[in-house]
């Protein structure tokens, strides 16, 4: 059955005013929570009867828990929780600063871009779904990209060349590592800039300078960068 998307509705603006913003909030809170321990007591295969005597409490609490109408308190959700064998992780977000409240460091709660969200919505898959799937594949290949760095720039192919001539005082497999640190990057344009300061021999990954006063071999870098680009696109898939 398709979850409800209780967030397209709740953020359906509706009052400037901070109390109704804050009510919302709070309604926002009550609904996922109380969507979340429902699903994880029908995972368990258990009834809100059969939850309530592990429980030692009456049906009815179990019902007033999982009621998005009612008020919770946290010590309740968490012993119904523990009952479950789950885990209530808390995060709070301040501007782009996360902040993880719960004491568990087996589990971390970050944040993602939009971009990452509409990616998991078109694949029609949650976005902590698309993100474990997403890391799978770049672990999985992690050897295949090194191998395939080393491969070429070991190659007679003419962007190889021009790579090795550029940074002849270090070594293939020195070059292939910080290419790979630059392929980990999210934006083209990040990994084309990664690439190009790869290629000055100096500057690490992450830094940019954009601003050399040489315009004809920042150019030629930048070509160079997006050449070496497309091979490994190619090879890679």
């Amino acid at each position: 059955m398709k979850k409800p998307n209780f967030q397209a509705w709740l953020q359906q603006k509706v009052s400037e005013d901070p109390e109704v913003i804050l009510a919302g909030k709070l309604e926002y809170l009550r609904l996922y929570l109380t969507d979340a321990m429902r699903e994880i007591r029908n995972k368990a295969g258990l009834t809100q009867a059969q939850l309530a005597e592990k429980l030692g409490v009456q049906q009815a609490a179990v019902s007033k828990l999982e009621s998005a109408l009612k008020d919770h308190e946290l010590e309740s959700v968490l012993h119904y929780l523990h009952t479950l064998g789950a885990d209530l992780l808390v995060v709070i977000k301040q501007g782009d600063d996360l902040y993880q409240a719960s004491d568990n460091d087996g589990v971390l709660l970050v944040d993602v871009p939009d971009v990452v969200a509409q990616k998991a919505l078109a694949a029609n898959m949650s976005v902590r779904e698309y993100v474990r799937a997403a890391i799978d594949k770049f672990a999985s290949q992690d050897n295949g990209v090194r191998t395939a760095l080393v491969k070429l720039l070991e190659s007679d192919d003419l962007v190889a060349v021009k790579v090795r001539e550029r940074l002849n005082t270090k070594t293939i497999p020195e070059i292939a590592i910080e290419l790979e640190k630059c392929l980990s990057l999210f934006e083209e344009e990040d990994r084309i800039f990664a690439v190009k300061n790869v290629l000055t021999g100096s500057l690490v990954v992450g830094e940019s300078n954009r601003g050399t006063s040489n315009e004809i071999d920042e150019i030629e870098l930048l070509d160079l960068a997006e050449e070496l680009l497309e091979k490994l696109a190619d090879i890679l898939g």
